[in-house]
């Protein structure tokens, strides 16, 4: 057994039942565990979550809607649309009500995106990616589109998350649980490494802080914007929790020891005494994620228990 916790991501589309999902996470060694995105208001009817140790909550759950379907309607926290905006606050409020039902610490919040931006630009830069012509002109003029684009839309949506993170920080503040701003995936999303630190100088205190994912950081260095090692050197004193998983190239959520992360950069960094939480894609085998805990205890990263 092991000091940190597996996310349920690691079951959705891999088991048919969440109680599947614990079964088996138990099985392999995991105690603690965080309820991902994927956990919808069906799923946890009749559930007796009490049965397990929650670290943590990541936004929106339980899930009324997918992820794709809030983004696809903007129901964002960084909707510059009020009616759209509030239906993002009220599905994280939900979160943070769960957390505290549950005595999980932290809730996982994704900040929104930045919108009226021609999404294939982002596709057309990971397709040059995977292609291998991130040396290339082309890319640099897709890369360069792609920056002035989200540069003049991105103030309205920052604007919306700093009203959304005042409403939500009291809300959560009242519920005795901590909001952490994760890094991440997408160049479109929120935040980016300055708008992280503007959004934690925004609410400087212990309601709020700095969930660190360790592929997102990795994915937005290997497409070229930013360092990884930036996103720790600024906002590891933030840091309230962290998703650990491997990267290959642009493609995240491996279990350890299967990608390319280079974690003696990251170990560090890292404080102790966050909440640490594994964030594996179904594909992993049981057998790979046992490698993974145990590269993860050699690293000095997780501890058995």
């Amino acid at each position: 057994m092991w000091d940190t916790a597996l996310s349920t991501m690691w079951g959705i589309g891999r088991f048919e039942r969440l109680q599947d999902f614990f079964s088996a996470a138990q099985q392999i060694g995991f105690r603690q565990f965080e309820l991902n995105h994927g956990v919808s208001e069906k799923m946890l009817d009749g559930f007796d979550l009490g049965r397990y140790r929650i670290d943590s909550v990541h936004e929106p759950c339980p899930s009324q809607v997918s992820p794709r379907t809030l983004r696809m309607r903007d129901w964002l926290i960084s909707s510059p649309d009020e009616d759209c905006r509030q239906q993002g606050v009220r599905a994280t409020k939900r979160s943070i009500d769960l957390a505290q039902e549950i005595g999980a610490s932290a809730i996982v919040v994704h900040p929104g995106r930045v919108n009226n931006v021609d999404i294939q630009l982002e596709d057309e830069l990971w397709d040059l990616f995977e292609a291998g012509q991130t040396q290339t002109a082309k890319y640099d003029e897709v890369k360069e589109r792609l920056v002035v684009a989200r540069s003049a839309q991105a103030g309205i949506h920052l604007d919306a998350v700093r009203r959304s993170l005042a409403e939500l920080a009291e809300h959560a503040g009242d519920a005795g649980v901590r909001l952490g701003l994760e890094n991440r995936y997408h160049y479109l999303d929120i935040p980016l490494l300055d708008e992280m630190g503007a959004l934690l100088e925004f609410i400087d205190d212990e309601r709020v802080g700095f969930w660190y994912d360790v592929g997102h950081g990795q994915t937005l260095d290997n497409l070229g914007f930013g360092s990884h090692e930036e996103w720790l050197r600024r906002y590891a004193a933030r840091m309230v929790g962290v998703h650990l998983h491997d990267i290959k190239g642009i493609r995240d959520h491996h279990a350890v020891g299967l990608g390319e992360i280079d974690w003696d950069m990251i170990k560090p960094y890292i404080p102790a005494g966050i909440v640490r939480t594994c964030e594996f894609r179904k594909h992993n085998t049981p057998e790979q994620i046992t490698a993974a805990m145990q590269s993860l205890v050699d690293m000095g990263y997780v501890k058995r228990v």
